[in-house]
């Protein structure tokens, strides 16, 4: 077992979770590995102690963590529906709140408003900054790669021995997903130190969990990501890759939105880039995700538009987006975030969208409601 970083906010939160009998759990729309791994973790060692828990999310689990979901005890979790009066006697007779790796009522959807209007206490676990001002117990930790190691504090600050097969086994799932199987900057040696712990405490093996959600692409997911690459382009000398999905990419390829994960990864890895953002056409309007390398920050370009997160992992919305709007938006906004030394707003210097990147854009116009 390795020293658990406690801290006085972590404290209050597994107090409060300690000395309750019923607690109710959630997170961000479209939850990834990080936010389904970090509720099931804490859910199932609350289960363990005896309480009666609710995962409730308003958005269901991604098909490449059904199997996750599945391994869960019956009733366990649920999807949000508005006039369910089990959920809402879930939520009114809670002795407390428990929201995980999003601190925004917006990103909530439904539950968030469910929560905020309970009158019941609201905790926070998250590893994103700035937190609103709402929650009652908020621990936020900026320093770690994710939730799920938050949780691991949390957790092994009860009772080490809660760090069963089945804790275990989400713990690494959110770990190892929002690290991008450990690569990316904000991975560190203790997160390495938490992970031989949880992989020895659940006897839990690594690749069938890597295979499962990594490796499970659909020839429609395929057929996607050719089309997606097709679309990438660079801007001020290399510096920024962009890429694009639109709804009729989805519809002409047969792909799950879902299958959209990972994408930006593609424009990522091209030689000298340092960020690259991806736009995903949706009948609301456009979601945008921010990556990028090393001392490039790009949380502070995604606030421009609404959005936020991590130094080197962001994410913005624009409501009733037009898609080549916005992202000419975004690549004229670039040269001030992508450390790209003299560069201005007004530098044009290769940012805009060429003829041909418009006569790419113009085959896939169009949209489904």
């Amino acid at each position: 077992m390795i020293p658990v970083h406690d801290s006085p906010a972590l404290a209050a939160v597994r107090d409060a979770l300690v000395a309750a009998d019923r607690v109710v759990i959630t997170t961000h729309l479209r939850p990834d590995g990080d936010a389904i791994g970090t509720e099931i973790a804490v859910a199932r060692a609350l289960q363990a102690l005896g309480k009666t828990v609710l995962v409730l999310n308003t958005d269901k689990v991604p098909r490449n963590l059904d199997w996750l979901a599945e391994e869960q005890p019956a009733g366990l979790m649920a999807v949000y529906e508005s006039g369910d009066l089990a959920q809402a006697q879930a939520v009114a007779e809670a002795d407390a709140l428990l929201v995980v790796d999003a601190n925004a009522a917006h990103r909530l959807g439904a539950v968030g408003d469910v929560f905020r209007k309970s009158g019941r206490p609201v905790l926070l676990i998250d590893h994103h900054p700035d937190p609103e001002t709402w929650f009652d117990a908020p621990c936020v930790r900026t320093d770690t790669a994710s939730a799920a190691e938050i949780a691991y504090e949390l957790i092994a600050g009860i009772d080490p021995a809660l760090v069963d097969r089945a804790v275990a086994t989400a713990l690494y799932v959110g770990i190892m997903t929002d690290t991008g199987s450990f690569r990316y900057s904000a991975t560190t040696p203790r997160t390495h130190a938490i992970v031989a712990d949880i992989l020895e405490r659940g006897d839990v093996a690594p690749e069938p969990i890597h295979i499962s959600i990594f490796d499970g692409r659909s020839r429609e997911g395929l057929a996607l990501l050719s089309a997606s690459l097709a679309t990438i382009t660079t801007h001020y000398e290399g510096r920024l890759a962009t890429m694009f999905v639109t709804q009729d990419m989805l519809r002409q390829s047969g792909a799950f939105f879902d299958e959209t994960e990972g994408l930006i990864n593609y424009g990522l890895s091209l030689d000298g880039v340092l960020a690259a953002v991806i736009f995903l056409e949706l009948s609301s309007g456009v979601k945008l995700s921010f990556r990028s390398k090393g001392d490039c920050p790009i949380n502070q370009w995604a606030s421009r538009f609404g959005g936020g997160g991590h130094a080197n992992a962001s994410g913005a919305f624009v409501k009733d987006g037009q898609l080549s709007r916005t992202i000419k938006d975004v690549v004229d906004s670039a040269p001030m975030h992508i450390v790209a030394p003299g560069a201005t707003e007004d530098d044009d210097d290769d940012g805009g969208l060429s003829e041909a990147d418009l006569a790419l854009l113009a085959q896939f116009k169009g949209s489904i409601d």
